[in-house]
């Protein structure tokens, strides 16, 4: 999706660098976690008190690596991001990412056929099974799922494409990233790498006006957690769709990977091998937007 440069220049002139409290960031261990050989067999509420979803994207490409899909009718919504590290030697970081999203998008919609429910872990284990078999890329992937389930928000995911949830314009939950180390996400990969039981799971109660962002690290490595809470703040106030909050919330973590002005990706390689590095970090740029409604 293009850049609409016609989103008011109010929402460019959010300060950058400043990093979020700690009261701002809420893991995802708030979150009640469920077992995922029981997520289908969860009751969901009358269709009347059910909630729905109204989503779009906006994806900024760097190497072109990353893949997502949003599926409003059935309320999920996937992103992956192929790991560049396997970038080279003819293997295409993508294959596997796009592999993921395509096998789950599949999945989805024959689900919704036959009206049967969308269990976030159990969708991605069908995905990753299917890539493996139709693969035998080394390319490997990190990977999120978000399903709504009445009027809960659940997730499984693998790496550092993780989400966050608003309530009344305030950041009300936050997946924290999977890493092994520093810049190395677990990842998913035909070849050796992390498993889906690996994941981090969970689920959140939702209400109506809710707000869900998820993306992958091109995001959230360049846009501090305050600064995604204000724009979301100010494209609910100016009534922007979730297609004109994502190209607004891209445009933003886009100008801040030209930047070199304190990043969530500086910061942390300062804190965490004790480097010098300032400013963004240049990667797809992948944002997915959510409303729940009634």
């Amino acid at each position: 999706m293009e850049i609409d440069m016609q989103t008011p220049d109010a929402l460019m002139g959010l300060a950058f660098g400043i990093p979020a409290s700690a009261g701002d960031e809420v893991g995802q261990e708030n979150g009640h976690r469920w077992d995922p050989m029981d997520c289908d067999q969860k009751a969901l509420p009358p269709a009347r008190t059910a909630l729905r979803m109204e989503c779009d994207f906006s994806y900024l490409p760097d190497h072109d690596e990353d893949a997502h899909f949003c599926h409003a009718r059935a309320g999920v919504v996937g992103v992956a991001d192929g790991v560049g590290g396997c970038r080279g030697d003819g293997v295409d970081a993508a294959e596997f990412s796009r592999g993921l999203m395509a096998n789950a998008y599949n999945a989805v919609t024959a689900a919704v056929a036959s009206s049967s429910g969308i269990c976030p872990y159990t969708l991605l284990e069908m995905a990753y099974q299917k890539t493996v078999a139709s693969t035998r890329t080394p390319a490997a992937s990190t990977a999120l799922v978000l399903s709504l389930a009445g009027r809960a928000l659940r997730w499984a995911y693998v790496g550092d494409s993780t989400f966050a949830l608003f309530r009344g314009g305030r950041l009300l939950l936050r997946a924290l990233p999977q890493q092994h180390y520093f810049n190395c996400p677990f990842q998913l990969s035909a070849v050796g790498g992390d498993r889906v039981q690996d994941a981090a799971l969970g689920e959140f109660p939702v209400e109506e006006g809710d707000v869900v962002v998820a993306g992958t690290d091109g995001l959230f490595d360049n846009v501090f957690d305050s600064k995604l809470e204000g724009i979301v703040q100010m494209c609910t106030a100016l009534s922007f769709t979730p297609g004109k909050m994502a190209q607004a919330i891209g445009r933003l973590a886009y100008d801040m990977a030209m930047s070199s002005r304190e990043s969530p990706f500086s910061a942390a390689s300062r804190e965490q091998q004790g480097t010098n590095f300032t400013g963004g970090k240049m990667d797809d740029i992948t944002v997915v937007v959510a409303f729940i409604v009634s």
